[in-house]
């Protein structure tokens, strides 16, 4: 599994995640750090051209800023 972690603001998180939501299977976003705004995608293997080339296409509408984040593994 392929992990991204990006820093968004709150009112982005709830349209991402029902965007990604539609590519069930796929991936998984959760969220790692609520007040600071960061989200996790789970990216399953298979599918990180496909999810790297939506997130690239959803960064174009909603702010999403890439972001280093080691305090939890990438694992479900």
């Amino acid at each position: 599994m392929i992990c991204r972690y990006f820093k968004v603001a709150h009112r982005d998180m709830v349209f991402l995640k029902f965007i990604l939501e539609a590519y069930e299977g796929m991936n998984v976003m959760s969220t790692v750090d609520n007040k600071a705004g960061i989200i996790r995608i789970a990216i399953m293997p298979g599918f990180v051209d496909d999810i790297d080339e939506l997130l690239a296409d959803l960064g174009r509408q909603v702010p999403m800023e890439p972001v280093e984040w080691h305090e939890e593994p990438c694992a479900f």
